[in-house]
């Protein structure tokens, strides 16, 4: 993937008067000059989801996950078996009536990676969206108030970008237990950081412009600066960010499942599966592990389809 603090070319570079020159309009000239850059933008969002929406990635992307979230929300009702406790025939190869084979104890993988679409779809993105929230809130504040607030905060996310990801979640969920919510908490804070730094360089790009300048003129506080003024006008790489981040909590969540973090069995969950199965693929029986892992691996690529697709977009691309 390429940048996402990249310049879009389209539409989000907007020639506006020289610092020097402000000092000589008036504030009601100001305010129009920043109406115009907001306008200009407002126009230039609405063609940036026009062409996002043509793109052949971005449709099949969302395609792939609407399959799995509608096998999240109905589950058990669409899959052909019951996913724990219909037993028939263990390690039963893919064949007519269990297409993808059955595991040790003879339930039916296919419905097992159904149902298991759930505890994946609910615990990663909810993840990441804290992440990207909590990030936004700090490199919003980061980035518009600068000096040593700017100072000491950046200090202490590089500190957190230099630890190693999987060790500091396995440390925090072996300290604090591998229920659901620990889960979410463990990858919001993973991602919060990232997502800081990028939010923070995309507002030291803005705060300085005329739209921002004109705020301060009102008398706007700097919290109806930031989040009524700056904030829309840095969604790109955000939104950019909340996709590319989706896409990483799957694997984070499936690799604490398959370390033991997270579901417990009898959990269909993919990385619980896959941790369950792996040792049998010596033996020949590789189904029970081939198709939770090509569940996890199609979601984080029709993830990343559409983060790619919205990067390519917003970068002109």
């Amino acid at each position: 993937m390429s940048d996402p603090n990249a310049t879009n070319p389209h539409s989000e570079v907007v020639s506006t008067p020289a610092a020097d020159e402000l000092v000589s309009l008036t504030p009601a000239e100001i305010g129009m000059s920043g109406a115009v850059i907001l306008g200009e933008r407002q126009q230039a969002r609405r063609e940036n989801w026009r062409l996002i929406r043509r793109r052949p990635a971005f449709i099949v992307g969302v395609f792939i996950v609407l399959v799995w979230v509608v096998c999240a929300v109905f589950g058990q009702s669409i899959a052909p078996h019951h996913a724990f406790d219909e037993y028939t025939t263990g390690h039963l190869s893919p064949r007519a009536g269990y297409p993808f084979g059955t595991d040790e104890i003879g339930r039916d993988v296919l419905s097992r990676v159904i149902v298991g679409a759930r505890d994946v779809l609910k615990v990663a993105p909810l993840g990441a969206l804290l992440g990207v929230l909590l990030g936004v809130l700090l490199g919003m504040v980061m980035g518009y108030l600068g000096g040593w607030i700017d100072l000491v905060l950046s200090r202490i996310v590089e500190a957190f970008l230099a630890l190693p990801v999987v060790l500091v979640a396995l440390l925090a969920i072996a300290t604090l237990g591998s229920g659901t919510w620990v889960v979410i908490s463990v990858v919001a804070a993973l991602f919060t950081p990232i997502v800081a730094r990028t939010v923070r360089a995309a507002v030291i790009a803005e705060r300085d412009l005329d739209y921002v300048t004109s705020a301060k003129l009102r008398g706007e506080s700097s919290g109806f600066i930031m989040f009524r003024e700056i904030l829309p006008n840095v969604m790109g790489p955000i939104i950019v960010e909340l996709t590319v981040r989706i896409g990483y909590a799957v694997f984070v969540v499936a690799t604490l499942a398959f370390l033991g973090a997270g579901p417990q069995a009898p959990s269909p969950d993919w990385g619980r599966q896959v941790s369950d199965a792996y040792n049998s693929i010596s033996a020949g029986i590789w189904w029970t592990t081939v198709f939770p892992a090509a569940a996890i691996a199609s979601l984080v690529i029709a993830v990343n389809l559409i983060a790619d697709s919205v990067q390519s977009v917003l970068e002109g691309s």
